[in-house]
């Protein structure tokens, strides 16, 4: 896999949140922050927020005792949010949180499986600087067209008092962007280290995951109707935003009108890898469309 080194003019030093829910998986979570930070060209403008369950042993004293020392030679701020144990099934809740506490300019989703391949990757970040978009970097699934880490500027949550309202945070944050057409896949790449991926890290973690999608007759499902008007209404309020901050969608104007498709750049490739929580669906064609209701 190539590696991508990011041009280096007139890049601005604003300040990268990584969010990061984690839990079982102390050596694992280790080595993937050392890669993401060891590939940083400005380690001193990213800040890490782990979100941590009080039941996960031993991992509060791993990350004072194991990983501090490193965060202090690299001058990297890293602080931990402590959570009644709240499940996959409630990812969501665990990232708005770090969001809230977050300090940086832009928000970054970081797994504890997945592995930086690329140099620079927080300069390439900062070069969007200024724009209200999702950035979906390049990765191991084979063209999923998610942003499966997905990157959002701190706006999109003070805007929206949340990121997502469902654990499929990838999903979420993708179907709204694609909704107004500001989903830009970017130029570093990461390694998702997962099991039904790679084969690797086949854990307690992984086999315990709970998929919010496949059964739309579940109000907390995915592609439950109340959920795809929260999409729906959350993509109106951002296209409002764009206008008042003069980035106009006509986009999404025509997508009100019904005259355009607002997936139709959203292209599922074949054999796409890590779409896990699909097999119930059968066809990632079978995905709700978010439906444009009345305004």
């Amino acid at each position: 896999m190539a590696k991508q080194q990011p041009k280096r003019q007139s890049v601005s030093d604003s300040t990268i949140s990584v969010l990061l829910p984690t839990r079982g998986r102390r050596d694992l979570l280790k080595k993937s922050i050392h890669t993401l930070i060891d590939k940083a060209n400005q380690k001193d403008k990213v800040e890490i927020l782990f979100g941590i369950d009080e039941d996960d042993e031993g991992i509060q004293e791993f990350i004072k005792e194991e990983m501090a020392p490193y965060f202090n030679t690299h001058k990297v701020e890293a602080r931990a949010s402590v959570f009644k144990p709240l499940g996959y099934e409630n990812l969501h809740i665990y990232v708005n949180t770090l969001a809230g506490a977050a300090t940086g300019e832009w928000l970054f989703f970081w797994n504890d499986d997945c592995l930086m391949v690329s140099e620079g990757w927080d300069d390439v970040i900062r070069q969007y600087d200024g724009e209200f978009k999702l950035l979906g970097p390049k990765d191991n699934h084979e063209g999923h067209p998610y942003a499966i880490l997905p990157i959002v500027p701190k706006d999109w949550f003070i805007l929206m008092g949340h990121l997502s309202q469902n654990p499929q945070n990838d999903a979420w944050l993708s179907h709204i962007a694609y909704m107004l057409d500001i989903f830009e896949r970017v130029d570093f790449e990461f390694i998702h280290d997962r099991a039904d991926i790679t084969g690797n890290n086949d854990d307690e973690t992984f086999q315990n995951r709970k998929y919010m999608e496949g059964n739309p007759n579940d109000p907390k499902d995915f592609g439950h109707a109340d959920m795809q008007g929260a999409r729906v209404s959350s993509a109106a309020k951002i296209a409002w935003y764009l206008d008042k901050i003069g980035k106009h969608s006509d986009w999404w104007d025509k997508v009100v009108e019904g005259t355009q498709d607002p997936f139709e750049k959203m292209k599922w490739a074949e054999g796409v890898k890590g779409a896990g929580q699909l097999n119930s669906l059968g066809d990632p064609e079978e995905l709700p469309d978010d439906t444009v209701i009345s305004l």
